[in-house]
């Protein structure tokens, strides 16, 4: 895959190239994800070395949750979106927004919502 800026563009842009990959190979990188989505982030987005010190620098608490809802959305070809409000500053949020539903029924397994990144600088 290529690395993307981390802008809303360059989400789509990667979950584009994740939606074409193989089940397996999907199922690979959503893995990656689950498990590390520090180091997936730093390998497939183009951070810079605010970023990445950022990146380091986020409670693992919140990684371990946006892991989870990052591989399952990724892995179930969810939409992921990442929206920027304000200029960047020194002080950021960072906001996980989901509305993901799961039935399991007679006819099988079926997830439906999306997931939503949002960072607000202020």
């Amino acid at each position: 895959m290529t690395p993307q800026p981390f802008t809303a563009a360059g989400v789509k842009a990667l979950q584009a190239e994740l939606n074409a990959l193989s089940a397996s190979d999907l199922q690979t990188q959503a893995n990656l994800i689950k498990s590390d989505l520090s180091s997936w982030v730093n390998t497939n987005f183009t951070l810079d070395a605010t970023q990445q010190a950022y990146l380091k620098s986020i409670d693992s608490r919140f990684m371990e949750l946006a892991a989870a809802l990052t591989g399952f959305a990724v892995e179930n070809k969810l939409p992921v979106t990442l929206t920027v409000d304000g200029e960047p500053t020194t002080f950021k949020l960072i906001h996980l927004d989901d509305n993901i539903t799961c039935d399991f029924s007679p006819n099988g397994f079926t997830a439906t919502g999306t997931l939503e990144y949002v960072v607000t600088y202020q």
